[in-house]
């Protein structure tokens, strides 16, 4: 599936393939999940950090670890970062989740990564192209996953609609959180409407930022341990732990 691609996609992509002629072959993996994470101007320095810092957190916690840990066989796990429709670059390249260790060493990476995405528009087709690719170049495990999160619509470069169009596998399960999502009704129809896509999908959205860390922590328990479950999920503020479906919400 090609993209036109700038030095750090480049570069990116080949850190993120290490894995796959080795570790891949080595032996089976439950869950190939992909984090495609937001780093386009709308996001705000203490934004990015929430989100990145957030996401490591919730990789840290006990019940996040013990659910990667709980699969039959090893969950392989890769994270970028993305902005306009030339920028994809690798935060971490795919590793397999064996340990408390392996998984703490994935947190560190994302908790310890500088932006550099600053000041472009939102690439959210070419994203998804990326994921794409990098999911058909990685370990072959018995789902694939694409956790993308973001706060805007596409601005750059193919739309989602135009990716889609092009028929990528329909094997891979797209998952979204939407920050902004719980109070504008729009960017969430658009993500529903236009990003999710697979077996099981389902979006999460939430009022802002602040609500970012505990938010991937639920998000990544379900993905986890409920690869069945489909639908629309709002989580309000004041309800931390539990989701509430809302298929057509508003």
């Amino acid at each position: 599936m090609g993209t036109k691609t700038s030095n750090s996609t480049v570069l990116g992509m080949a850190l993120a393939l290490g894995l796959s002629s080795s570790a891949a072959t080595a032996e089976n993996c439950s869950l190939a999940l992909v984090l495609a994470m937001d780093a386009s101007k709308s996001m705000s320095s203490a934004d990015f950090k929430l989100a990145f810092h957030g996401t490591a957190e919730a990789l840290r916690s006990a019940e996040v670890q013990t659910a990667i840990l709980a699969q039959t066989s090893p969950v392989a796990l890769i994270a970028f970062e993305w902005s306009g429709q030339n920028h994809q670059q690798i935060v971490h390249a795919w590793s397999l989740l064996r340990s408390r260790d392996d998984i703490d060493e994935f947190a560190n990476s994302l908790e310890s990564h500088e932006r550099g995405g600053v000041g472009q528009k939102t690439g959210l087709g070419s994203a998804l192209a990326f994921s794409y690719d990098i999911l058909d170049k990685g370990p072959g495990c018995d789902r694939k996953v694409i956790d993308v999160s973001s706060d805007g619509y596409n601005s750059d470069g193919m739309t989602p609609a135009e990716f889609y169009g092009r028929n990528p596998p329909e094997d891979v399960t797209v998952n979204a959180l939407v920050i902004g999502g719980d109070t504008n009704a729009y960017i969430w129809r658009y993500f529903r409407d236009e990003v999710l896509r697979g077996p099981g999908a389902f979006g999460l959205a939430i009022g802002n930022f602040e609500d970012y860390p505990r938010a991937i922590k639920e998000k990544l328990l379900r993905e986890f341990t409920s690869p069945r479950l489909s639908g629309m999920s709002r989580l309000p503020s004041q309800v931390p732990s539990r989701y509430v479906h809302a298929p057509r919400w508003p």
